[in-house]
């Protein structure tokens, strides 16, 4: 059975790795290598070494020297190399590698010299153009460039690039709701999200803030969604020091309770408003239509100054930025009072995201590629 590596750097990205292994394993040996974490959402799929979550979650670079020294600080030299050197010693044993994410991911995947079919979803021309360098690396190493939309896949063809556009990968991945959750009735829902990088915890004591600011002046149903990399003891135990109490699964003050959860699919598919700050969770929700409202908290990893502007101009309308968690609570509030808004801002997510399809495409991609045999490129 021929052996095919998915190479990811993301969770988002590694649920797309995690959907395509799924599809292509009754036609070939699939393993995969998540260069960013530990990669949890490939569940049975094989794993290279090493993996290890680093303090900026894959975002030193976009978080500043500070961010970088303390990756350095934690191994992240050593990792570097060690997946560098892991990735070359498969040379010459895949048939074929698939990379989720970006081009930097494309590049360490090159070191396998095998064919590569690349899933470019960490840019669009909507919010960061592809760099020349960029441009050349997937020139130079890709066989083929599935875009996460049409306008990036237009741009890329014009520089060269075989790239097409067969639907969105990232809403591919959007779970199901596992259950029914256990709310009461009537009021809206506002879904938080934190994020799955080391700053969660800090980012899920900002969003109850805003959560108890809302909650004090209009109903509202609060659902946290907590990603598998943070702890519920860690939310538990900084809540309770902020001065909320825990109610099983959920936490309570006077005026506020929020619903803690794993189910992701769920938690986004019950929201009448998002404070989201995420990345690819951010972007699943306004695929799904709810408005999302975002700020950058003080001592942000991933969702700094910088990561909102570009969110704000891939998802547009969509996603409605705020200077600061008390305007955040502020923006909720008159999404919350107002349907018209939730509904115009809501269809801009989903043009902006666009329609699934891009998992099946890319996996057929690959069968097709499988079955031709030496004459794979």
């Amino acid at each position: 059975m021929h052996s095919i590596l998915i190479v990811s750097n993301g969770r988002g990205e590694d649920a797309v790795g995690a959907a395509l292994a799924g599809l292509l394993r009754a036609r070939a040996a699939v393993q995969a290598f998540p260069l960013v974490g530990l990669g949890e959402a490939y569940g049975v799929v094989p794993l290279l070494e090493p993996r290890r979550t680093l303090p900026s979650g894959g975002f030193a670079l976009r978080a500043g020297p500070a961010a970088v020294v303390r990756d350095l600080r934690a191994g992240g030299l050593g990792l570097w190399r060690g997946q560098r050197a892991a990735l070359r010693a498969r040379a010459g044993r895949d048939r074929l590698v698939v990379v989720a994410g970006d081009v930097y991911a494309l590049w360490m995947a090159a070191g396998t010299r095998a064919p590569i079919v690349f899933a470019a979803t960490a840019k669009s021309e909507s919010n960061e153009r592809h760099r020349g360098l960029e441009v050349s690396l997937m020139r130079r190493h890709a066989m083929v460039v599935f875009t996460r939309d049409a306008r990036t896949a237009d741009a890329l063809s014009r520089d060269g690039v075989n790239a097409r556009f067969a639907g969105n990968p990232l809403v591919d991945v959007i779970p199901e709701a596992a259950g029914l959750l256990p709310l009461p009735p009537g009021a809206p829902v506002v879904t938080l999200l934190p994020g799955s990088r080391a700053d969660a915890v800090h980012n899920m004591m900002a969003l109850l803030r805003v959560a108890r600011r809302i909650a004090e002046v209009e109903p509202a149903i609060f659902v946290a969604a907590l990603p598998p990399s943070l702890e519920v003891a860690g939310v538990v135990r900084s809540a309770a020091a902020a001065g909320w109490t825990v109610d099983e699964t959920f936490l309570r003050m006077p005026t506020a309770a929020v619903y803690m959860t794993r189910d992701f699919g769920g938690a986004l598919r019950r929201a009448a408003v998002v404070l989201g700050l995420a990345g690819t969770a951010n972007e699943q929700a306004a695929a799904l239509g709810a408005p999302v409202v975002a700020f950058a908290p003080r001592g942000a990893i991933q969702y700094t100054k910088t990561f909102l502007r570009l969110q704000h101009r891939l998802l547009g309308e969509a996603l409605v930025p705020a200077a600061d968690w008390e305007e955040a609570a502020e923006l909720t509030v008159r999404l919350l009072r107002d349907a018209d808004e939730r509904a115009r801002r809501g269809a801009v997510g989903k043009d902006r995201m666009g329609p699934p399809g891009g998992v099946p495409a890319i996996a057929a991609e690959l069968e097709q590629r499988l079955l031709r045999g030496a004459d794979i490129r």
